[in-house]
């Protein structure tokens, strides 16, 4: 009788695995961190190497190690995506716990490798959702879910608004890094539209922030404050629009 108790408990919990909603046992992380890299049509080859450099510039840069050697051996889950127009997304560099000094080494080398996949159009929102749904399905449970997304136009105002407010609907945290393009320079207004896209329709959630490179060149820089500050937590919800 024992036995067969014992083999219903096991049908029952392997049925509650499957069911709708239920997720097995995820790796816990401070952070879940979506990169959604900009590789549209107006981002040149020049420019798609300056971000991928920059990215793999901070992730072995000292001062992020500091970070999370700072969390022990929690640490976050990253993955990389590069985005484009409407249904055009890609995972170049999966998901990737990143504890130690060695891992956020070996993914910035990963990174520097990563291969140019996307082009076309500007679809900030569909990016967004992309993002989200491999949230969901990464094996990780973190503190905190955050989609970092850079670029460099804004696309569709109503498809940044549902991709975004689709994600805060699941408790995800969207940053945004606004590039401003040297190739593409209409003038001051078309930069204040740009800021205003991404301040008002694409970020969004508890500490969300925005920040500006003031072109691809001043892009690793500004992707390593970004990151550190994303990984850190602000602790409070804020919403940043320096």
């Amino acid at each position: 009788m024992r036995l067969q108790a014992r083999i219903l408990l096991t049908l029952l919990f392997s049925l509650l695995l499957v069911q709708p909603g239920v997720r097995a046992q995820q790796q816990p992380v401070v952070l879940e961190l979506v990169l959604a890299m900009d590789t549209s049509t107006s981002v040149d080859g020049v420019e798609f190497e300056l971000q991928r450099q920059g990215l793999s510039h901070a992730f072995a840069h000292p001062d992020f190690i500091a970070v999370i050697e700072g969390m022990g051996n929690i640490g976050i889950a990253v993955t990389l995506v590069e985005w484009a127009g409407l249904g055009r997304q890609k995972t170049v560099v999966g998901w990737t716990h990143v504890n130690s000094a060695e891992r956020a080494v070996e993914f910035a080398a990963r990174v520097r490798t990563a291969p140019r996949l996307i082009s076309g159009m500007t679809d900030i929102g569909g990016a967004i959702r992309y993002a989200a749904r491999s949230i969901e399905n990464n094996g990780f449970s973190g503190s905190r879910a955050v989609i970092d997304i850079s670029g460099d136009g804004s696309g569709s105002t109503a498809s940044s608004r549902s991709g975004r407010d689709a994600a805060l609907g699941k408790g995800i945290t969207i940053n945004g890094l606004v590039i401003y393009n040297e190739d593409y320079d209409l003038g001051a207004l078309a930069k204040i539209e740009l800021r205003e896209h991404y301040l008002n329709h694409v970020i969004g959630g508890p500490g969300a922030f925005l920040m500006e490179a003031a072109s691809f060149k001043d892009f690793r820089n500004a992707i390593l404050n970004k990151l550190i500050r994303e990984v850190m937590g602000s602790g409070v919800a804020s919403l940043d629009r320096r």
